[in-house]
């Protein structure tokens, strides 16, 4: 027969409520150490069922229970964010829905021990959207990012947070605002708590396209390294034999290969801004990247294209081109070989020997075809995770009205513990609860 009562624990917590076999079974109220925290609701033989918890943080939960774990479905709200969607065993997941309170920014799609994996869409505050795989919380596998139009993109700024993994910890008061391209993204009003730094870009624009000046400055350069170069082997014809002669060319494009690599090294700084810089971005154009990514970054294969006709196929590492592609401008121009961080280092040159030429050539070709394939599959895995996400919002309605009846067990538990003890306490850090 159940009974009811309160019991006083040595640490402080207290729990007022009904009880069966000396566990606390129907409804009541459970306080933590000091009176700090508290879950109110319905309760079965010692476990919590259905109902509200409040932390002494702030942050709380409503919704189901078992075995001393959020499990089932429910509401979590922490800091800025709102979790709604199942839970196992204590972790978000397997079908949910995580929200920014502040600026719209959201992630809808599979869980796994807490973190986003499996298949899901990002959805970030300026409105751009990241489809395709996750692993471990962060974008890895085939996915397509989609921005909005260069003019309502939000601003990246440098100096960037250190770790991506901190800021997605599940210790802090709640994740940081919506990550883009592995740094945390601008609200809408442009401006981010505890940020200090300049603009560095825009929220899902990898490419960059050199200004006209900056492309004719480079091709007189090449013309003057090329007029240097013939010098030097007509020199070398008089003095040398068949065999020197094929040996000195050899070094000759090896140093050509070095000093091309040198003069890309040494323009870092002048170009670097490029990625802020070099030609001007119509408000009205979008970038949409198609491809591979490894730890919250383009990486591997992948196809990047603009809305004015600026497009890459090749390799990527960081955010950044890198290894064999090809790039086309938006004047139809186009520029094909090996980047290094985003610089071309090596690629069609009048100089080289034909041979070096069409080994680049094959190697250019090959990743064109391996991003382009890619891309395909990206587009693939952003279905996939669109219907995840359709998935995830059924499942977060769900949960919306889970919550609705653990609040309602929560104010019928507030109500218990009043009747069998007046005097009992059921406020945490002296606030009005979520009940």
């Amino acid at each position: 027969m159940s009974t009811g009562g309160r019991f006083d624990f040595d640490d402080g917590g207290s729990y007022c409520g009904g009880w069966e076999q000396g566990k606390a079974h129907g409804r009541g109220v459970c306080t933590g150490p000091q009176g700090q925290g508290e879950y109110a609701g319905a309760w079965s033989h010692g476990f919590e069922v259905l109902g509200v918890y409040t932390w002494p943080s702030g942050n709380n939960y409503q919704g189901t229970w078992a075995q001393g774990k959020r499990h089932g479905i429910g509401v979590e709200s922490k800091g800025r964010w709102e979790y709604r969607g199942e839970w196992t065993q204590g972790f978000k997941g397997r079908y949910g829905q995580l929200e920014s309170t502040v600026s719209g920014a959201r992630y809808e799609g599979t869980w796994s021990n807490g973190l986003q994996d499996g298949y899901g869409t990002e959805t970030y505050s300026d409105g751009g959207t990241y489809q395709g795989q996750w692993l471990a919380g962060m974008r890895h596998g085939y996915a397509v990012r989609q921005s909005v139009p260069y003019g309502m993109a939000a601003v990246i700024l440098f100096p960037l947070r250190t770790s991506i993994n901190s800021l997605r910890s599940e210790h802090s008061h709640g994740p940081p605002a919506a990550l883009e391209d592995g740094v945390a993204n601008t609200p809408a009003d442009g401006v981010v708590a505890g940020f200090a730094g300049s603009p560095v870009g825009r929220g899902g624009f990898a490419l960059t396209a050199p200004s006209e000046a900056d492309r004719q400055r480079k091709r007189k350069g090449r013309f003057r390294q090329s007029i240097l170069s013939g010098l030097k082997l007509r020199r070398s014809e008089s003095k040398s034999s068949l065999a020197s002669q094929l040996s000195k060319q050899s070094s000759f494009c090896s140093e050509a290969g070095m000093s091309t690599v040198s003069s890309a090294a040494s323009d870092i700084h002048s170009n670097a801004s490029e990625s802020e810089q070099g030609a001007p971005v119509d408000a009205t154009v979008t970038e949409m990247y198609a491809g591979e990514w490894r730890s919250d970054q383009r990486a591997g294969w992948g196809v990047s294209r603009r809305s004015d006709g600026l497009h890459y196929a090749g390799e990527w590492a960081g955010n950044k081109r890198h290894g064999y592609g090809c790039t086309t401008f938006p004047d139809g121009t186009k520029e094909e070989g090996k980047y290094k961080q985003n610089m071309l280092v090596s690629g069609k040159r009048k100089n080289l020997i034909p041979l070096r030429a069409s080994k680049i050539r094959e190697k250019v070709d090959r990743a064109v075809e391996a991003a382009e394939k890619a891309a395909d599959i990206a587009k693939q895995k952003a279905d996939i995770a669109m219907s995840r996400m359709s998935h995830a919002r059924g499942k977060a309605e769900a949960a919306e009205r889970v919550a609705q009846k653990a609040m309602e067990e929560c104010q019928l538990a507030r109500m218990t513990a009043k009747e069998l003890s007046p005097s009992f306490h059921i406020y945490g850090n002296g606030e009005k609860p979520a009940c």
